[in-house]
């Protein structure tokens, strides 16, 4: 704990540990002095954000990386289909559904803003897909598509 004492002035200063101080010729004018003089630290450049939001929104760079990355997931799907009959049908589908479970994801964090939206938005987005999902497989089983 540093002790305090009154200068000249009446104001307190901190008395500094001799062990621990710079010289005197290391440290010029005060804190505040120091701190003008030192350049501004560069803030980026950010757009303002929405009510809803938690984080700012990507840059252009990010949306166009994942637009690439869909259209090479879609290349890859395409690419799938010529290799019916050289690969097995069941291969072919878990890659498929992998491929779309993947675009799902990436279009609907990135572009419909998931990431960035507070989080009970993506429960209630999670929660209504949870939800058609399990009317989907509900309907199903009741006219009997999974009995053989």
């Amino acid at each position: 704990m540093a002790d305090e004492r009154a200068n000249p002035a009446g104001t307190a200063t901190e008395q500094r540990d001799p062990e621990n101080a710079a010289p005197a010729d290391e440290q010029p004018g005060t804190a505040i002095e120091r701190a003008e003089a030192a350049p501004p630290a560069r803030a980026e450049a950010e757009l303002p954000m929405l009510p809803g939001e938690v984080r700012p929104h990507p840059t252009p760079q990010r949306y166009v990386m994942i637009a690439a990355i869909l259209v090479v997931a879609t290349a890859a799907e395409v690419g799938l289909y010529y290799l019916e009959g050289d690969v097995p049908d069941g291969l072919i589908i878990a890659f498929l559904l992998m491929f779309a479970v993947i675009k799902f994801v990436l279009v609907a964090s990135w572009y419909m803003h998931l990431r960035t939206d507070k989080p009970i938005f993506r429960r209630f987005f999670v929660l209504g897909v949870v939800a058609a999902i399990s009317l989907y497989l509900i309907v199903l089983t009741t006219l009997h598509v999974f009995s053989p």
